[in-house]
């Protein structure tokens, strides 16, 4: 009876283990859809995967990476973080709140967070400038280190782009930075100016605080600002963020 019961055991955590390993292999086909602009395909094909393994920490990491809020996806990638510290996509999650809190120019936090990464996962190739295995895109392979608020050299003219035509009912738009100075924000749009985007500056109010967000582009779709998003953070390095205008 004992050795039956290991036998037991022993066939429960195999299939476990086999289980996390294709909930993993999953997650990981569909954020390579995702780096190539197709989120509104992984919405719709990973709604079961969602239902069936809602705590998996990929699955979570998954949501964050879907989420149009960047707020939400944060709060998504914190949860791996509480409850999934040794899993597999802890360190991506603790990359990607550093990429937000460095888009929404709070650099500070943003500097703490990378700090964090190099001290819990000194292993992780976002910091020795390799893609991951697990997701193998070059969108993640720099990894900068913010210290002042000015954006980057302009890239030649031979990349410019057309301005976008804005739409009258757009509801999306792409948050390329925010910032608490207007001369800071205006440095980000002048870049952005210059490579030909339809681009600019919106004053907001967050939690007490005013910030001056910086906005490229009009869409009716978030499917649209998607594929402009990944586009940006192809091509400058720049965190690039979905939003809901307002």
């Amino acid at each position: 009876m004992k050795n039956l019961i290991t036998i037991i055991i022993s066939l429960v955590f195999v299939l476990q283990t086999g289980f996390s390993q294709s909930v993993d292999e999953r997650v990981i086909k569909f954020i390579q859809l995702i780096e190539e602009g197709e989120a509104e395909r992984v919405l719709t094909e990973s709604a079961s995967l969602m239902s069936s393994s809602p705590n998996h920490p990929g699955v979570l990491y998954l949501q964050g990476r879907l989420a149009e809020d960047g707020t939400e996806a944060v709060k998504l990638y914190q949860t791996i973080l509480d409850n999934f510290p040794k899993s597999d996509w802890a360190d991506d999650a603790l990359y990607s709140t550093y990429q937000y809190y460095y888009a929404v120019g709070l650099y500070r936090t943003a500097e703490l967070r990378l700090a964090q990464l190099k001290k819990n996962y000194p292993d992780s190739p976002y910091l020795s400038g390799k893609s991951p295995e697990k997701i193998s895109q070059p969108a993640k392979v720099t990894t900068p280190t913010p210290a002042v608020e000015l954006p980057p050299t302009p890239p030649t003219a031979e990349i410019r782009k057309p301005a976008l035509e804005p739409i009258a009912t757009a509801s999306y738009t792409i948050q390329v930075g925010a910032f608490s100075t207007l001369v800071n924000a205006e440095k980000q749009k002048s870049f952005f100016d210059n490579l030909g985007y339809d681009v600019e500056v919106a004053n907001r109010v967050r939690a007490g605080k005013k910030l001056f967000l910086v906005w490229v582009g009009s869409f009716q779709t978030a499917e649209d600002a998607v594929k402009l998003a990944f586009d940006i953070k192809q091509k400058y390095k720049i965190e690039a963020i979905t939003v809901q205008r307002y």
